[in-house]
């Protein structure tokens, strides 16, 4: 379900430094809004406030939503917000390393002499590597 993005109301909020969203905003502009952000029936929102941000900076009318019933339940509204970001967490280095690899790969897969030259290149280094220890 999408709503109007100046629909949704803003109040209190565990969070309240977005941070830097550059990244969030070139991710949510290359491939779009993997995730919606939560609202309840009064179209308060209830977690996704990064997300809103990004894609208000981006210029979008409407964002994609799920809305769930607090009713008038403000511990309810807050567990959801806090529990949402305490599940997260960031990519290591290594990790957003083999992401860049393997999305390499697939975009470039290598021909058979390609994949020869490698193995031949990795074999002489390994030559030389030996022979500079001497």
């Amino acid at each position: 379900m999408k709503l109007k993005i100046n629909e949704i109301k803003i109040g209190s909020r565990i969070r309240q430094d977005t941070g830097d969203i550059t990244s969030l905003k070139e991710s949510i502009r290359k491939i779009g809004l993997i995730q919606p952000i939560i609202v309840n029936t009064k179209k308060e929102l209830i977690s996704g406030f990064r997300r809103l941000q990004a894609c208000r900076q981006l210029g979008w009318d409407e964002i994609e939503v799920k809305m769930i019933k607090t009713e008038d339940d403000e511990v309810k509204k807050l567990d959801v917000e806090f529990h949402e970001n305490l599940g997260r967490i960031n990519l290591s280095p290594e990790e957003k390393q083999n992401y860049l690899e393997t999305r390499e790969k697939l975009l470039h897969p290598k021909t058979p002499l390609q994949k020869f030259y490698h193995w031949l290149k990795n074999l002489w280094d390994k030559i030389k590597a030996l022979f500079s220890k001497q």
